[in-house]
């Protein structure tokens, strides 16, 4: 094998391993920070993801809590520092930066009565909802899961096949007597295949077709 032909198959080797599925990174929100502002960055390897408190219906002003079960939002002091809907309806939207994939989300502190909802997007507009209800982020999102009467304070929800930069917890709206609340406790999400291989896959099986070619001289 030629040093040509050796080079043209590393090329295409790099190409493809680009293009091949990330190792998919687990985010982890839980610990004892208790308020921590507006919003906070958390990392695992090469994703960070921001997670964002939203309140839509302020003008109380919402704040990210954290505890060991994971991530709420509180915007008042009476409030449970949950996701919840007992008063103001909250979310909390995780911001990727870029596009990701999705795999799942571990929520925690959910009881029998609560309704979650997961969504996805791309609209950067739903990292700043202010007002307008929860309508105002279903109706710019697509919802990617949910889950009701779990009887288990832990719930793994499978959101793999979706690929969003913004991934938004929340709940369906005002429940009555009792509100839905939860925490959001990890989520597991990888990179998306860097499309800026394929020009260099594309290269390389040129070249090799071309040096096949040349080994074999002109056709006749």
């Amino acid at each position: 094998m030629g040093v040509k032909t050796k080079f043209l198959l590393a090329i295409l080797a790099g190409a493809f391993a680009a293009l091949s599925a990330a190792k998919a990174e687990i985010i982890l929100f839980a610990g004892n920070g208790g308020d921590l502002g507006k919003q906070e960055s958390f990392t695992s390897g090469s994703i960070t993801a921001t997670a964002i408190a939203i309140n839509t219906e302020e003008p109380a002003a919402p704040t990210l809590h954290q505890h060991l079960l994971g991530l709420g939002v509180k915007s008042g002091w009476h409030d449970s520092s949950q996701i919840d809907n007992g008063g103001d309806d909250e979310a909390i939207v995780i911001d990727f930066g870029r596009s990701v994939n999705f795999h799942s989300i571990l929520l925690s502190a959910s009881f029998i009565d609560d309704d979650i909802r997961i969504y996805g997007t791309n609209d950067h507009s739903v990292a700043a909802v202010t007002s307008g209800g929860l309508s105002s982020i279903t109706s710019i999102s697509t919802l990617i899961a949910q889950t009701s009467g779990n009887l288990s304070t832990f719930v793994s929800l499978n959101i793999a096949g979706n690929a969003f930069q913004y991934l938004i917890a929340t709940v369906p709206g005002t429940n009555g007597w009792f509100a839905d609340d939860f925490r959001v406790k990890k989520v597991k999400v990888s990179e998306v295949p860097v499309p800026a291989a394929l020009p260099l896959m594309i290269a390389g099986l040129a070249g090799l077709r071309l040096a096949s070619r040349r080994k074999r001289g002109p056709s006749v």
